[in-house]
């Protein structure tokens, strides 16, 4: 008799277990099913919302694909000399005073060139408007400071080693008016 109350103990204490279980799992078996309500909105009407800028003004977005334009230098700074053109056409005189050579360009009027350290070259009847780049082979910086001779069409332009991060210009922009900026 022993063997049967053992086993009539552990066959309760499974059905007693099992129903213990089971309370917990007919509970979540009869959650209710997503309503409309709940299904995830396919385009919520933000996206049909203006895009706003930092200002919160709204901003004109009916040209979705058009791509952004920085500012030109010339929007955003003064200029750093005035040139007057003769006939059109400026000279650029470029000294270099830093211990490293410089690669500069005047973009469709000459290719690469070499500007060696300590050295100098002048860049003779470019049409404005016209931009100059500016690089040194280690990538470092490079301050331009501008100064024009009265009434000779020449620009002197001299390039020193830059300390920090705002003297890393890389281009000389010379317009059509003779203003020179830098960038």
């Amino acid at each position: 008799m022993s063997k049967l109350s053992q086993i009539a103990n552990k066959l309760s204490l499974i059905c007693s277990s099992l129903l213990i279980v089971g309370v917990p799992l007919n509970s979540i078996a009869q959650t209710p099913s997503p309503t409309p309500s709940r299904v995830l909105n396919p385009k919520p009407s933000i996206f049909n919302e203006r895009i706003y800028n930092r200002d919160r003004t709204p901003v004109n977005n009916t040209e979705p694909n058009a791509p952004l334009v920085p500012p030109l230098p010339e929007e955003n700074s003064e200029a750093i000399a005035t040139v007057i053109p003769i006939n059109g056409k400026v000279s650029v005189k470029l000294t270099n005073t830093t211990n490293t050579a410089i690669t500069y360009e005047a973009i469709k009027y000459t290719e690469g060139r070499t500007l060696a350290a300590k050295g100098e070259v002048v860049l003779k009847d470019l049409p404005t408007p016209v931009t100059i780049t500016l690089v040194r082979p280690d990538n470092g910086f490079i301050q331009i400071a501008a100064t024009s001779v009265a009434n000779s069409g020449l620009l002197e332009v001299s390039l020193s080693e830059g300390k920090a991060l705002n003297d890393r210009q890389s281009a000389i922009i010379i317009q059509q008016s003779g203003k020179v900026f830098v960038n």
